[in-house]
């Protein structure tokens, strides 16, 4: 009676260690940040637009939370939620002489999943990603007619980064660009628009 008491409470103490290790291992696999940078809008037009009209790209920033999941040593899956305060828009020069403007996607929700592939290094990490990205629109639109808004998204994000482990947190610069591959106008005298962006984004995990 004694051994099997011995060997149930040898087991047990086996079986807590081995969970508490696998625990401390996922742990290790998960983590969570947040990020924040710039992006410059690339506004493109699928169709001539009409003579009176120009497009406008110009800076705009976005901040946003992360995480970040170790599938393998080269390998893994970061999600992101970020809003995108962007700076883009159709510029109509009327006939006399006043200008009034159109504003494509000047605050969005981007959903990301980001496939994440990357060499680990002691110093610093280089990797290469690229994943979906659902962009949906923040409306600011009020009650005025002659003010539009803009269609949701669908984009493939691309880029290249850099990671640098410090003693509490990594830092990780990267460089991204957005294909858009929907037509998000909604403005009755433009046929179809897609909406590019090139991003300098500074995560932070820990």
């Amino acid at each position: 009676m004694k051994k099997v008491v011995f060997v149930l409470g040898l087991l047990t103490s086996s079986f807590t260690l081995f969970s508490q290790s696998e625990v401390s291992v996922a742990e290790k696999r998960m983590k969570y940040g947040f990020n924040l940078g710039l992006n410059y809008s690339n506004l493109l037009a699928k169709e001539m637009l009409p003579g009176n009209a120009s497009l406008s790209n110009n800076l705009g920033f976005r901040l946003g939370v992360l995480a970040d999941y170790q599938i393998s040593n080269f390998l893994s899956i970061s999600p992101k939620a970020e809003i995108s305060f962007n700076n883009s828009s159709v510029k109509f020069t009327n006939i006399d002489g006043t200008t009034t403007e159109y504003e494509v996607m000047p605050i969005s929700l981007d959903f990301m999943a980001h496939l994440v592939f990357k060499k680990n290094y002691e110093k610093l990490s280089p990797y290469f990603f690229f994943g979906p990205n659902i962009k949906i629109p923040v409306s600011n639109k009020v009650d005025d007619p002659t003010t539009f808004s803009t269609n949701s998204d669908f984009a493939i994000d691309f880029g290249i980064g850099l990671d640098k482990s410090f003693a509490n947190f990594d830092f990780s610069p990267e460089l991204r660009y957005s294909f858009g591959l929907l037509n998000v106008n909604q403005h009755p005298f433009i046929r179809a628009l897609n909406f590019h962006s090139i991003s300098l984004a500074f995560n932070f995990r820990g």
